[in-house]
């Protein structure tokens, strides 16, 4: 069951991946240079954004080049879920930037 649900996770994050990094940061580059005049300006969504898809290459990296499973990946998994959440919401609203709300 465990191997089951560590293969379930590792396809949903190679579905992902691409999708996160083309609307992300690729098209989040576009729409910040129309916007602000710059590709990358560092407002905090951008950073955890990016942070968010480091965590991400990471896994995806220790999972294919050094063959990690199981447990090992799981937490990587999770940390870049509640990274991508936070990113998604989080951001918006408790922390001060040109993508705030609050």
């Amino acid at each position: 069951m465990l191997e089951r649900l560590d293969a379930l996770g590792y396809r949903a994050i190679v579905i992902g991946f691409p999708f996160f990094t083309l609307g992300g940061l690729f098209f989040g580059a576009i729409w910040a240079k129309h916007a602000w005049g710059r590709f990358w300006v560092w407002d905090p969504k951008e950073t955890f954004m990016l942070v968010t898809w480091l965590v991400y290459v990471l896994y995806l990296h220790l999972r294919i080049q050094r063959n990690w499973r199981g447990r090992r990946t799981a937490w990587n998994a999770v940390i870049g879920l509640l990274l991508a959440s936070f990113t998604f919401a989080g951001v918006n609203y408790l922390v001060r930037g040109l993508h705030s709300h609050g």
